[in-house]
């Protein structure tokens, strides 16, 4: 007999604790413990916990466990309900999606079929049977992403003070158990991605078979839209756990092999000794050994015979008196130089003459400095002249550095 949603909701929401109770016992209550919760909450007036007891099974929510004598627990569209309330997803298992693509593939050749025999009805509820089928794959990826993330999460925060192997074997079975599995359906090579192609191209094609009923022609529109969604939507939840899982699988990964090789060792060590690990020979560690600080005799005296020297008083240096030559040219100082003495007729013979004592690196690369500074106020002559340098003589056309408006 159908429960009254009205009825249902209002006893859920007056009895919201104790459900919440129920919903962490996933090993099941006693028919005591039951009587003990309903009494905890229970307000003057309330019906006595048997009423209660009563009413929670007429509801549907608690129903005997099989194996047991006046256990209970909580059934199954109950515990589904409060899962997703709570985001307390329970992770679907790639061999079920599986069973949901066969699903899909037969429910596509009924559709098939019914298009071909333009039996409109027969095509109205394959659709919605696809269209079901499609949403319950959608929030069972939605589910196994929020409760990835979640595990994550409580790995992270470590509160239950895992060991690192506890928590690597956690991380491992989500990583072997739901995601490894996924990537392989889900790949553009495989069979999920040919078997939705298939059910994308028969909506079409049924579709158009339909196409003079309106109706009908908008529920295959809507349901070609649900598969987008849901074919965009698995590639989202998937790339999101993977983000959140696969680094702290390699760092736990690598931490448990370290920690489990440590263990191996030190018990190696233990049983038969340091020299049994053959540490210098497997990882080559240098060894080196001091037998003692001096081994020549000879320096050793001297060394004895130094001792307690104490050194004199350097004698100053002596000034020569000697004008050091410039041999670098500060940009600061050239340009200055250069801008108080413009218009100039000829750069290199001005550089020559106010420097004339810089050898021939530095005069080319201070005419360079001058050239990518003042390009736009420089004009070059036709004639070429020679100027002599102490190491050479260069032949350029003059440059003329005019002082820009």
């Amino acid at each position: 007999m159908a429960a009254n949603p009205q009825s249902f909701f209002r006893f859920a929401a007056r009895y919201y604790p104790l459900l919440l109770d129920l919903f962490y016992r996933r090993e099941g209550f006693s028919e005591a413990d039951l009587r003990n919760l309903i009494e905890t909450i229970r307000n003057e007036g309330d019906p006595d916990p048997a009423k209660v007891i009563d009413q929670l099974q007429s509801f549907s929510i608690i129903e005997p466990i099989p194996d047991a004598t006046a256990t209970f627990e909580l059934t199954a569209p109950v515990l589904n309900l409060l899962s997703f309330l709570l985001r307390e997803h329970r992770l679907t298992s790639t061999r079920v999606l599986q069973v949901y693509l066969t699903d899909l593939s037969e429910l596509r050749e009924e559709l098939d079929g019914a298009a071909r025999q333009n039996l409109g009805n027969q095509a109205a509820r394959a659709l919605n049977d696809i269209s079901q089928l499609i949403e319950r794959v959608r929030q069972d990826s939605h589910s196994n992403r929020e409760g990835i993330i979640g595990e994550v999460i409580k790995l992270k925060s470590n509160r239950e003070r895992r060991t690192i192997r506890e928590r690597f074997e956690v991380i491992n079975h989500l990583w072997s158990r739901y995601l490894e599995p996924l990537r392989d359906l889900i790949d553009v090579k495989k069979a999920m991605d040919a078997g939705l192609d298939d059910l994308d191209r028969s909506l079409t094609a049924s579709g158009r078979a339909f196409v003079l009923d309106g109706a009908l022609a908008r529920e295959f529109s809507r349901c070609r839209a649900r598969l987008l969604r849901l074919r965009r939507e698995m590639t989202e939840d998937f790339n999101e756990s993977m983000r959140e899982v696969e680094p702290l699988y390699v760092s736990l990964k690598k931490e448990s092999e370290l920690v489990r090789g440590a263990s191996l060792a030190l018990e190696q060590m233990d049983r038969s000794g340091l020299a049994s690990l053959q540490l210098p020979e497997m990882m080559a560690i240098p060894v080196w050994r001091i037998e003692g600080t001096f081994s020549d005799t000879s320096l050793e005296a001297f060394l004895h015979g130094i001792k307690g020297y104490q050194p004199g008083i350097s004698e100053p240096l002596i000034d020569t008196g000697e004008i050091t030559e410039t041999e670098f040219i500060l940009p600061s100082e050239l340009f200055d130089r250069l801008e108080s003495a413009l218009p100039v007729d000829d750069l290199l013979a001005w550089l020559l003459q106010n420097y004339p004592q810089v050898g021939l690196g530095e005069m080319v690369r201070a005419y360079g400095r001058v050239f990518l500074e003042e390009s736009k106020a420089m004009h070059f002559g036709e004639a070429e002249r020679r100027y002599p340098l102490k190491e050479v003589t260069l032949v350029a056309r003059p440059v003329r550095l005019e002082k820009l408006p």
